[in-house]
């Protein structure tokens, strides 16, 4: 059985190693706030029981008092770490440990008196445990299965916490070396506090595998899939699509070379970047969509009906036509070709389908840009027709869109 002191060192030398290690982490991914609080957390933690344990040897004051403050600060930072991970901000209460703390040495017995001191520590760590086992409970990153044993390790600690402090106040110890059950609790906090981190380690290194696994599947410059992640939600889709049939949309940016020629590679970044926030915003839930080319994207959507994907490419063409894209210098207005090739899901193969949405593709780019192109079987329709409809240009929107429906609907059926 470990001493006190000797719980004391081993957590110093744990807590102060992990800092500084998930510090280094943070300092080479920046935007992962979360490593810097756990890290700034057992940094906290560390330099607080470093304090403690060589209160012979420096003021009462700063062994005791402060000591205790900043490893209770620890608390407040996992908490805000836990938060992080998850996107949140973090939660106020969690400063309420330090505030235990604090409150209770403005009471001259307890301030005075080891046993009440202590007491009021572990009540005030009881809470902190009791607090982060409640938001890992309510968070959402990792598995579930890990993050009920974190939070029952932390419950654990919590309710160890508590007894402890209870047992104090009726044996009334007089130092660490009076207290008959610090060993015990020494050892229990220490394999507590390992567990703990073995548990979170595992939960962080699967949030870092799953985080590289979304940038091999994710376009750098517009966050939406690429060529390979569209391939293999296109898969997902297929084996558990509840529709009939599935609908493959390629979109083309009408001139985009020009705009690149014109304006320069930034104002043609953001046009690429604009155009998927705008098709993201408008895709059904059952549907996939990525950047499968320089300004090349496409879409695949679980559908009924070929008309269900051009209802869509038609509100994507006539969406991104209104939209001024405002730039440094100047607003840009940009337009898109689109091809759609329709299958049965049982014969959706995702090359043929490519092939014949390019197809229809090349249709819609051979009879003036701007428009939507449906392979139906043998059959290409294109929307709208090589006479331009002066409803585009005098209707607003909705009613534009409400045109293109039943154009596509007839166009299809007949």
């Amino acid at each position: 059985m470990i001493d006190v002191k000797t719980a004391f060192l081993l957590w110093v030398i744990q807590a102060g190693t992990l800092a500084i290690l998930l510090i280094a982490i943070w300092l080479h991914g920046r935007d992962q706030r979360h490593f810097l609080w756990f890290g700034l957390g057992f940094a906290a933690h560390a330099t607080g029981l470093g304090l403690v344990g060589v209160r012979d040897r420096i003021p009462d004051f700063l062994s005791i008092h402060v000591a205790n403050s900043v490893s209770l600060v620890a608390f407040a930072c996992w908490a805000a770490a836990v938060a992080a991970i998850d996107r949140r901000r973090p939660p106020l209460v969690a400063c309420v440990p330090v505030l235990i703390w604090v409150a209770g040495n403005l009471i001259p017995v307890v301030r005075e008196t080891f046993a009440l001191r202590v007491t009021t520590y572990n009540l005030a760590a009881a809470f902190g445990f009791a607090l982060l086992a409640v938001l890992v409970t309510r968070a959402r990153f990792s598995s579930r299965r890990y993050r009920l044993m974190l939070a029952l390790v932390w419950a654990g600690q919590a309710l160890s916490a508590i007894s402890f402090g209870i047992f104090v106040i009726f044996y009334r110890p007089s130092s660490f070396q009076d207290n008959i059950l610090g060993a015990w609790m020494g050892t229990i906090a220490l394999v507590g506090f390992i567990t703990a981190i073995v548990i979170l380690a595992k939960m962080l290194m699967d949030r870092s595998e799953e985080r590289l696994q979304a940038l091999v599947r994710t376009d750098p410059l517009t966050g939406v899939l690429n060529r390979r992640g569209f391939t293999e939600a296109y898969q997902r889709l297929q084996d558990a699509a509840p529709s009939p049939a599935l609908g493959l949309l390629i979109f083309d940016l009408d001139h985009f070379k020009q705009v690149n020629d014109d304006h320069g590679h930034q104002v043609g970044d953001q046009v690429l970047l604009e155009f998927s926030t705008l098709c993201r915003s408008l895709l059904p839930q059952r549907a996939a969509f990525g950047r499968t080319g320089g300004e090349e994207f496409a879409a695949v959507l679980a559908i009924s009906e070929a008309r269900d994907a051009a209802l869509f490419a038609e509100t994507v063409r006539l969406a991104l036509a209104e939209r001024a894209i405002i730039t440094e210098t100047r607003s840009l207005h940009v337009t898109t070709s689109i091809g759609i090739a329709v299958s049965p899901l049982a014969r959706a193969g995702l090359d043929q389908l490519m092939s014949d949405a390019d197809t229809a593709l090349y249709a819609s780019k051979s009879q003036g840009r701007n428009r939507t192109s449906v392979k139906a079987g043998p059959r290409i329709v294109t929307l709208p027709p090589a006479r331009m409809d002066a409803v585009d240009e005098q209707a607003d929107r909705q009613l534009a869109i409400l045109k293109r429906i039943t154009a596509v609907a007839a166009s299809l059926d007949g």
